[in-house]
């Protein structure tokens, strides 16, 4: 299936008014969680309609629903493997031959599954094994300087450049670390499905995103100074 060049992706996070999600005065952290959790929940019982009607839809011979598919997906998918390969064309390549290995497996797909898992755990791997073919960690690119999403356009000069600076502090951490943290805080994934995408247990998923805070907060306050306190941030969350 034909793509079109992907924007950049949901980096609502980062281009905020402080890295990485800061708090909001009026409501303790605990209501945000259980807020957060809500809203999840309810996004994922309407995106699992929508994803069974389209792969039922696909298997019937029904070429527009997979296009639907990848349109819906493409830029998430996009930077989850430029997140592993920090570079734009790999990235690319990886996004295309997602989606080609997404079409020809459709049939084989457990609709008791999450769609969006199966597709992203697809991509992490097919990026896992072009960083391993390559034998080195690519250096961050231009790309950084972008934000993701469109939000550019609406976006001054300070929030862009904190986008950037977030990227670039990123880059530095090793991969299976800046996996985690990009899948929870620019794709808004819960430890759980941050688990079942990267092949490991809650537990180990939890962890990891425990140390990626401490390594991502390390590195910033090395080249930015502190950085504000976070809500769920330091824990990771829970579901």
């Amino acid at each position: 299936p034909g793509m079109t060049q992907p924007g950049m992706a949901s980096d609502g996070a980062a281009a905020g008014g402080s890295p990485l999600g800061a708090t909001t005065a009026g409501t303790t952290a605990a209501d945000r969680e259980r807020a957060r959790k809500r809203a999840r929940r309810e996004r994922r019982l309407v995106r699992r309609g929508e994803e069974a009607r389209w792969v039922a839809a696909i298997l019937a011979g029904d070429k527009a629903s997979f296009r639907q598919i990848v349109d819906r997906y493409q830029r998430q998918i996009y930077w989850i493997a430029y997140d592993i390969l920090l570079d734009t064309e790999e990235a690319r390549d990886v996004a295309q031959e997602t989606f080609v290995r997404v079409h020809a497996a459709l049939d084989r797909f457990d609709p008791k599954r999450d769609l969006v898992n199966w597709i992203c755990r697809i991509a992490r791997n097919l990026a896992i094994d072009a960083l391993r073919r390559r034998r080195r960690h690519a250096t961050p690119t231009e790309d950084l300087t972008q934000l993701a999403d469109g939000t550019e356009e609406v976006a001054g000069p300070g929030r862009r450049d904190q986008a950037a600076r977030v990227r670039e502090v990123l880059a530095e951490l090793p991969v299976e670390y800046r996996l985690v943290l990009t899948l929870r805080e620019f794709h808004g994934m819960a430890p759980r499905e941050i688990a079942r995408v990267t092949d490991c247990s809650y537990p180990t998923a939890r962890w990891r995103l425990h140390r990626a805070r401490k390594l991502f907060r390390a590195a910033w306050e090395e080249r930015h100074g502190i950085l504000p306190e976070t809500s769920s941030a330091e824990s990771g969350g829970t579901a």
